[in-house]
């Protein structure tokens, strides 16, 4: 099991008055944070693009992952997940290589098509066309990453003869395409590509996902390709304190407020998701038998989602040292495998 942190960046300044966090502030403590894990031993963190709303304020994930390479020495830098739709997708295979450069071959690279339609409204894109775009953008970026002169002539992105200087460090950069579906998780697995996910967002409980899970890595070998390489991170809420009751009164307001301005979470509330077993909100014993049934349906990469709802910057950092001291000896760490660069 792969224990990582994930931050969407959701930021409430212009949905509560009382809310005092700048996102300078914010930023900069994601950054502590993020240096604070690679000191406690977390595999990776991953960072969310998203733009024009307070639920996501990271809007260029690859500039942040950049500063965070200064910083950090092992752990593994993610973006999850790139929105390809919003951009070129040569922008894209540059500007991810540069980060994969500069952190001594540390990249995860996430994908997705985007969901939101206020973002594609505020980039004046169509989102009805968004996987037809995807498609076209990371066939771009297979070819860019070649380190080959190379041309392309797709429905949405033609040039001649273009290269690429800089190129990743990693002979093969981990990539993982974002679905939030049964049908999407096929659709990757045919490509060759690991699935990433949110579960509460694709099903309503563990034996749903491990539908969705099976489904995806029968797909996958029936395509041809090699289940040892499949990776399936899933994101989930986590806190951790010493007891269940404190766990439950620190993260439920902040759970639920984040719940409340999610695009695709409304309704949700904190009882919903913990009664379907899909946060890790509890003492370190709730959490490792939680976790351990997320391992036995075929989950081997927990994205920690910590700072989420305003939840205090001193409480994040509490639960993440918990987790480290007293869930994570509980598995098998995988995070020492290394990657060829």
């Amino acid at each position: 099991m792969e224990f990582s942190l994930f931050t969407v960046f959701d930021n409430y300044k212009n949905y509560q008055e009382s809310f005092e966090r700048t996102p300078e502030r914010f930023l900069n403590e994601v950054l502590e944070q993020t240096v604070m894990a690679d000191r406690l031993g977390y595999n990776s963190v991953w960072f969310a693009e998203h733009h024009f709303s307070e639920y996501g304020i990271l809007t260029s994930p690859h500039v942040f992952m950049a500063a965070a390479a200064q910083r950090t020495s092992k752990i593994r830098l993610g973006v999850s997940v790139k929105v390809l739709p919003f951009h070129h997708p040569l922008n894209v295979a540059e500007d991810y290589a540069l980060v994969d450069v500069l952190s001594n071959g540390r990249l995860n690279l996430g994908l997705g098509s985007g969901y939101l339609p206020h973002e594609f409204s505020g980039f004046n894109l169509d989102g009805k066309d968004k996987a037809l775009r995807f498609n076209d953008a990371l066939a771009v970026i297979e070819k860019a990453w070649k380190g080959e002169k190379f041309s392309h002539l797709g429905e949405y992105y033609q040039f001649t003869d273009v290269k690429l200087e800089v190129t990743p460090k990693q002979k093969e950069v981990p990539t993982w395409i974002a679905t939030l579906s049964q049908n999407g998780a096929n659709y990757v697995a045919k490509m060759g590509y690991n699935m990433m996910g949110i579960p509460y967002v694709a099903c309503n409980s563990i034996s749903e996902l491990k539908e969705i899970i099976d489904s995806y890595k029968d797909t996958y070998r029936k395509a041809g390709h090699d289940e040892k390489r499949v990776k399936i991170p899933l994101a989930l809420h986590t806190y951790v304190a010493e007891t269940t009751e404190e766990a439950e009164a620190t993260a439920k307001p902040h759970l639920d407020l984040y719940l409340d301005t999610r695009m695709y979470g409304k309704n949700a509330k904190y009882e919903d998701l913990r009664d379907r077993e899909q946060v890790l909100i509890g003492s370190p014993k709730d959490v490792i038998t939680m976790l351990k049934k997320y391992e036995n349906v075929g989950c081997d990469h927990i994205m920690m989602l910590m700072n989420f709802g305003g939840l205090p910057y001193h409480k994040v950092l509490q639960s993440m040292e918990l987790i480290a001291k007293e869930v994570m000896p509980a598995f098998k760490s995988t995070h020492k495998e290394e990657l060829e660069v």
